[in-house]
């Protein structure tokens, strides 16, 4: 009998790992498709190669953690630490990152995985590290308590400082970062608005930006043209790093800095400044 049961857990393991193979050469094939060259013109040439390798290297060492199981082992929370002389590059790929988090999903889901939360990257500014070094850490968010339908309803209460999301900022082509701080951020055509946008499409007051627990929610206010998030409709959401906000003809990224106190998976990447 304990025979039969070794043979069925060594059956079992093999299959795991062809499972984990798979799903790992199917993430590959996809990040280089979505990287490749266009990465390398935005940032340095090489970082798409060395980006997808050691993304792929921490995703397989959490599947490892579960022994081969891949049902919970996707990070939803990617931290792509860059230099400051790089800083405003990384800015411009955060498109192209959306893509990749999408990528992600799609493949877990693929494989009949459910996904609890959409992964999302975000990018941190450290002063640390040279011209063509990143760092990338992998990690899980915790628990969302807060559910879209009661937002509203929470966001009575007085204002407090520390529930102002860290570095939030709405990023707009040949615009500026437009830094989020305050409690409230109303956008709209009309010229007292927090943001303006001179967008013939968007609403005098097109939507509001709401922070609490650490986070922005939007809410539209009944704009003539609405609103769409990730080409989604939107009306009431709470906003994540890499999420694209359109309002009329203008698109806006949204990015803020989300801190955990427990231990990631980190890995470098460097490559030497020829």
């Amino acid at each position: 009998m304990s025979m039969l049961s070794s043979s069925m857990n060594v059956q079992r393991y093999n299959s795991d790992k062809a499972v984990m193979r798979n799903i790992l050469q199917i993430i590959e094939n996809k990040l280089r498709y979505l990287l490749e060259e266009k990465l390398d013109r935005l940032i340095f040439p090489g970082v798409s190669s060395s980006l997808s390798y050691t993304l792929l290297e921490l995703i397989e060492g959490e599947i490892e953690k579960q022994g081969g199981n891949c049902e919970n082992c996707m990070p939803d929370l990617i931290t792509l630490k860059v230099s400051s002389e790089r800083w405003e590059a990384w800015q411009e790929s955060l498109p192209l990152l959306a893509e990749v988090t999408g990528a992600l999903e799609e493949t877990w889901k693929d494989q009949g995985y459910e996904v609890k939360k959409a992964p999302v990257i975000q990018l941190v500014q450290s002063p640390d590290l040279s011209n063509n070094q990143i760092k990338v850490e992998t990690d899980y968010s915790m628990e969302e308590h807060t559910h879209k339908q009661t937002a509203l309803q929470k966001l009575t209460r007085e204002p407090q400082e520390e529930a102002l999301p860290k570095d939030a900022c709405l990023i707009i082509t040949d615009r500026e970062p437009f830094f989020l701080g305050k409690q409230v951020i109303n956008i709209g055509r009309r010229s007292t608005n927090d943001l303006v946008l001179d967008d013939p499409m968007v609403s005098r007051d097109h939507v509001q930006l709401r922070a609490d627990n650490g986070r922005f929610y939007l809410f539209d206010l009944g704009s003539k043209a609405g609103t769409t998030i990730n080409n989604f409709p939107a009306s009431n959401v709470a906003l994540k790093p890499g999420d694209v906000i359109q309002i009329g003809q203008t698109k806006m990224i949204y990015n803020q800095w989300i801190d955990h106190t427990i231990s990631k998976p980190t890995r470098s990447i460097f490559r030497e400044t020829e």
